[in-house]
């Protein structure tokens, strides 16, 4: 029984999980179905948690979905200025959010009850007692795990309104210290190089021009539960922050945590003044100057 211990030991360090849900993926990888008690306090926590998996899976369909609805003119002249195609669009299932309650009122449709919704964060209850959207009228980006389950979202305005972006906060699903935006979508590559940096969109663009292997960490500062996840995934890391105060900052941090856990580190420099991150940089010169 020591051995069993450890396996879901190991398993709950090199995925970033914690214990139950190093034992909920292997059940599911044996095709195990775990036994439950109707009137346990845990059960119920895992059912809510299923549930907002849900609320996740079908509010990334609907986001994505209204991307291309004729109502959403702002959103689709957006991602054509970046030049994102279709594939990508669908790869990292980008969409676009609604006015007010139009998510409530999907969900509630959906037969998710107001207790449900307001544990994704994905909705809030206003002083009117009134329920509304938490992201408007913003480009979103669905965060999702290793397991290529959605677990949070980031949403960017689309004019000069302030803040530029939002994000989720930690939920029942998520904490944004132990996953990396867009690395379910590397974690297949033969390739084990992988290049990490700041924002959705600097990743997007990357995989947009063919560099499939990029990544990007939520919020500035890697933490050593998202370096644990690269040094499973990859051989070697390449950090790619801007190169503004703040992005140099973060790569001092993030050599310190990567360095210690033993990665080959390189990074990236890009040489041009009129560029300041990856994206901006490959869209003006394309990926044959970066790799």
């Amino acid at each position: 029984m020591e051995w069993v211990g450890n396996v879901y030991h190991f398993i709950s360090k090199i995925e970033g999980i914690n214990f139950r849900e190093s034992v909920e993926m292997l059940a599911q990888r044996a095709n195990i179905t775990l036994p439950t008690l109707e009137n346990d306090k845990q059960s119920k926590l895992d059912y809510l948690r299923s549930r907002v998996y849900e609320i996740n899976k079908q509010t990334a369909q609907f986001y994505h979905e209204n991307l291309y609805k004729p109502t959403s003119k702002i959103a689709q002249e957006y991602v054509k200025k970046r030049k994102l195609d279709n594939n990508t669009l669908k790869k990292f299932q980008i969409g676009y959010s609604c006015k007010f309650d139009e998510l409530y009122t999907f969900l509630k449709s959906q037969g998710f009850s107001q207790e449900e919704m307001i544990a994704s964060f994905l909705v809030k209850k206003g002083k009117s007692g009134k329920f509304y959207d938490s992201f408007q009228n913003r480009l979103m980006f669905p965060i999702q795990d290793v397991r290529g389950r959605v677990i949070a979202f980031g949403g960017r305005v689309l004019d000069n309104s302030k803040p530029k972006y939002i994000n989720s906060p930690d939920t029942i699903v998520y904490s944004k210290g132990r996953h990396l935006y867009g690395l379910n979508n590397v974690n297949t590559l033969k390739n084990k190089k992988i290049i990490i940096v700041e924002g959705y969109m600097d990743a997007v663009s990357l995989h947009e021009r063919g560099i499939e292997n990029a990544v990007a960490s939520l919020g500035t500062a890697l933490t050593e539960a998202q370096g644990r996840l690269l040094r499973k995934q990859a051989n070697q890391v390449i950090i790619g922050y801007d190169s503004d105060g703040a992005g140099q900052a973060a790569t001092l941090r993030g050599l310190e945590i990567l360095n210690n856990l033993g990665i080959d580190l390189r990074i990236l420099q890009l040489d041009s003044k009129e560029t300041k991150d990856p994206d901006e940089y490959i869209i003006k010169y394309g990926s044959r100057e970066v790799f």
